[in-house]
C-alpha cells in the first residue's frame, strides 16, 4: 500500500503542519526553499480521499531556464556528436551552448506558462510538480498554492512567458 494514503501518516502529517503553524512541512531541511525551488509535502483530497501530496514547486523562470539548455543541449549534439553533458564538456562545447542559449533566447524559441500535474503512480501519497509565475519561492507562496488548491480556487495562469538569462531578476523580456 502507497503510504502516503494511510490514516496514520496523514494524522501524523497533519500533526507535524499543527506543530510547524503551517499548511504544509519540508521533506527535509535541505529542501527549504532555494528562492527558486521547494520540495514539501501536505494533506489534501484527491478523488475524495484524503491523501498525502509529495510536492515539488518552482518558479516560470526556472522552467524556462531548464527548458532552454535542454534545447540547446538536443542541438550540440549537431556539431558535437560526442557531447554527454555540461560537466564533462570541453570548453569549446561550453563556448558553443552558451551560445547556442543566446540564440535560442534572441529568437524566442521557448516560452513557458503556469502548471501544475499531478502523477498518482509514485512511491508515496500523489506526486505534484507546480510551475508558478513568481519571482521566488518562499512559505507565503506555498501557503497559498496549498490553500488555493485545497478549496478547488487556484488558477493558472495560461499566459506563455519567455525570460532572458542576462535580464535581472523580475525582468521579463
Amino acid at each position: 500500500m502507497n503510504e502516503g494514503f494511510n490514516p496514520e501518516k496523514i494524522a501524523a502529517l497533519k500533526e507535524k503542519c499543527k506543530q510547524a503553524k503551517k499548511s504544509f512541512i519540508y521533506v527535509t531541511d535541505e529542501q527549504q526553499p532555494d528562492e527558486d525551488s521547494a520540495y514539501f509535502q501536505f494533506v489534501g483530497k484527491h478523488d475524495g480521499k484524503e491523501v498525502i501530496f509529495d510536492a515539488f514547486i518552482y518558479t516560470l523562470r526556472a522552467e524556462y531556464e531548464m527548458a532552454v539548455f535542454d534545447l540547446a543541449e538536443q542541438r550540440i549534439k549537431e556539431k558535437f556528436p560526442n557531447y554527454t553533458n555540461y560537466d564533462e564538456a570541453t570548453e569549446e562545447q561550453q563556448d558553443y551552448l552558451d551560445l547556442l542559449i543566446d540564440e535560442i533566447e534572441s529568437e524566442e524559441e521557448v516560452g513557458v506558462s503556469e502548471f501544475v500535474n499531478i502523477e498518482e503512480a509514485v512511491d508515496f501519497g500523489i506526486g505534484i510538480d507546480i510551475c508558478l509565475n513568481v519571482d521566488e519561492i518562499n512559505d507565503e507562496v506555498i501557503e497559498k498554492f496549498v490553500r488555493k488548491f485545497n478549496d478547488g480556487t487556484l488558477e493558472l495562469d495560461d499566459s506563455v512567458y519567455s525570460f532572458s538569462y542576462a535580464a535581472e531578476e523580475g525582468d521579463e523580456e
